[in-house]
Parts: structure tokens; sequence; C-alpha cells
């Protein structure tokens, strides 16, 4: 099917990026794709929605074709800055909390059972706070270390404090560390329902999606989750599917899972409601679940079916592809991004160097339907020429 016009809805994960910065992301992935298909895109301004949302009208245009995209972001940006902005102490406080909770309610088995480099991802703050703790404590105990008695502890102990702080800046910001507290924080309220703005910003996605699949004549629906951006957009599908279903009938409406953290919350006992939404989504939607995962990638569950894993037997089963960094992008890119573990999950939102097939502008921007590229054209690249012409 050759697409004209396409309404796409991108749900980004755990990140600070408001939608204006989201803005700025996609359109150096849109050049990218520009080069390589010889096309050419235009694009204007994000506009601010309600619920932290915002929107933007991008046309671009091959040789021999054009598509039109309303591209709306999804993001929690605004609620993620809030768990920024706290003490270094209260960020370690419910970062630890989180890794407790992951540890003995089992999930970290299930994370092991299903996809053992989730693991090394979700270890890494942990390890790395018991490295600094412990650096903070040898620095505290040295009076006692060179026999210099207890009363010397006066000095030591608030130097060991002071040393923690710095040590938790750096080297702790250089290695995200505050940052992976507040991950580990953030998805520890999503599990528990502790964080009233995100309990809030689920109803204001729904809403939001809700008034867009209506308002839309677009060709195809594309909703689109990395990472931990796939928890909400899933959720938004099945409040859809539960309370106007006849919107997910309108046009094909696909879910485009990249990168995708999802079992990191439906694994957890107490996630029941975002396992009966991934099982509504599969067993009473027609849409279609095309999942890219990757090897190099640690921060998602490589490997994996989210059906199988959760024991669904879905109506519509996941198509699941796995590709190769280093076949989309560039030598130089790909590269960089091996020594960091978040510019190599980023790469999933990177526009192709390389034709292949997995081309993330291609799949929102270009002339074809996704369902066709992830099945009739699965491991190919698009079908366009040298020249960026359709192919005959």
């Amino acid at each position: 099917m050759i697409v004209k016009k396409r309404l796409v809805l991108n749900f980004t994960g755990y990140e600070g990026l408001h939608p204006g910065a989201v803005r700025g992301r996609h359109m150096q992935a849109i050049a990218d794709f520009d080069r390589l298909w010889h096309a050419r895109t235009q694009a204007t301004p994000m506009e601010a929605e309600d619920g932290g949302c915002g929107s933007m009208q991008l046309t671009t245009e091959g040789t021999g074709w054009k598509t039109e995209v309303e591209f709306c972001q999804f993001g929690t940006a605004d609620i993620f800055d809030e768990y920024a902005k706290r003490s270094t102490s209260a960020r370690l406080a419910t970062g630890l909390r989180a890794f407790l909770d992951i540890l003995f309610t089992g999930t970290l088995w299930r994370y092991a059972m299903t996809s053992w480099r989730f693991v090394l991802f979700f270890l890494w703050p942990f390890g790395l706070t018991l490295a600094l703790v412990g650096l903070a404590a040898l620095i505290a105990v040295i009076p006692l270390i060179l026999g210099l008695g207890f009363l010397h502890l006066i000095w030591s102990l608030p130097l060991a404090v002071l040393a923690g702080a710095i040590l938790m800046r750096w080297p702790g910001k250089k290695f995200f560390l505050s940052y992976l507290l507040d991950d580990w924080s953030a998805a520890y309220d999503r599990i528990h329902g502790g964080n009233a703005r995100l309990n809030a910003r689920r109803q204001e996605f729904a809403a939001f999606l809700r008034q867009k699949l209506r308002e839309t004549d677009a060709d195809e629906v594309i909703i689109v989750g990395h990472s931990l951006g796939t928890v909400p957009a899933v959720e938004a599908i099945a409040d859809i599917r539960r309370e106007n279903p006849e919107l997910l009938e309108k046009q094909p409406v696909s879910l485009l899972a990249i990168g995708s953290c999802l079992l990191m919350i439906a694994f957890h006992p107490k996630a029941r409601g975002l396992r009966e939404d991934i099982r509504t989504v599969l067993q009473d939607t027609p849409v279609l679940w095309a999942e890219f995962q990757t090897l190099t990638d640690i921060i998602h569950f490589y490997g994996s079916d989210p059906a199988q894993a959760l024991a669904i037997t879905p109506k519509n089963p996941p198509v699941i592809s796995r590709i190769r960094f280093k076949n989309i992008h560039n030598e130089s890119r790909y590269k960089r991004a091996k020594g960091n573990f978040f510019k190599m999950h980023l790469l999933f939102l990177k526009g192709a160097q390389k034709r292949n097939s997995y081309d993330f502008c291609m799949f929102l921007h270009g002339p074809f339907a996704l369902r066709d590229l992830v099945t009739t054209h699965k491991g190919k690249a698009a079908p366009l020429d040298e020249e960026g012409r359709l192919n005959a």
C-alpha cells in the first residue's frame, strides 16, 4: 500500500527531552533519510499541546512520491525533571528502594531468564553506588586504619560524607548514576502508582490519542514506543480499545516497539494492570505489533517475545525483527556508540545511513505502509531504486 498521509504518535522513554528538543533530534534523523533516499523534507515548528505533548507537520517528497505526516510527541519530560531536582540523598534512597523491590519480588530472576543482558543494565547503577559508598566508607575509617584513634572520626566522617557527595556527582554523573537511579525510581512509581502526575498523565495520553484518531484522515497510524515509552503506548492503545474500539479500525494502526523496556515493568508481580493492557492489545485489537531488537543494546529485552514471555496467546502475533546497528549506521557513528550504552540505545531513533531493513524514518516518512515493510519486505530495504524512485 502506498501511503500519502500518515499519523505518527511518538512515545519516548525515560529522558528529559521536551517536545521541542525531540523535534531537533528527529530532524537530524530526517536529514540522514533525505541524503540516503534523495528526498526533501519540510517541517513546521513543534506546537505545544496539553499533557506535555506536542505536534508538528512534515512533508517529504521523493522522486515520484510524496508523504505528509502529522508527528505527535507524547512525553513526560516535565515530570521526569522533578525527579532530577531532588537531593542526592533522596535520589539514592529511592533508587535503592527500587533495587530491593526488583530483587526481593523475584523480578530480577524473570529478567535473567528472559534476557541476561538487561540484568547488566539493571545492576550497573547499583553496583556503581556500592563502589562509591565503599570508597566513602574507606575515607571514614582512615584514622582507624592508621591507628590514630576514634577521636579522629570527628574529621574523617564529615570528609567521607563530602567525598561521597562529590563522587555521586563525578564520576557518578559521567556514568549516569543519578539519572539511572531516577529511572528506576520512576519505574517503581509506575509499578506501585506512587506518582500522582504519572498516574494522571495516562488519562491525558489516552484523551490526546483519542482526539487524534478521531480527527485524522491518514492512510495509516503508527504508534511508536521507544524504550520505556512502550509502556504508556500500550496503556493508551488498551484504553482506546475499552472505550472507543472503533477508532482502532478506521485505518490500519501499528505499534512500532523499538528497544522496548516493556517487560522491565510487566514482569513485576504488582504490574497486573499493565499485563492486562498488553493482553488487550495482543488479543482484542487489530493493531499490528512490530518490534525491533538488537544484540548490542543492553537497555532492552533482546531475544524476547512479549507474548510468550507473559504467556499470552495473541490474535495477531508480534512481528519481531532482530537487526545489527553496524548494518544501519556508518562506522564512525557506530564506534562512538559502542563506548556508551545510552548512545547505543538511541541509535534506534537515528536516521539510517545505509540501505537496510531497519530504517526509522522510512517507517514514519516513506511512501510504504509499515505492515508491508515488516512483512512482505521483511529483512530487505524499502523498494526504492538508487535514485529514491518507486520501483515498478
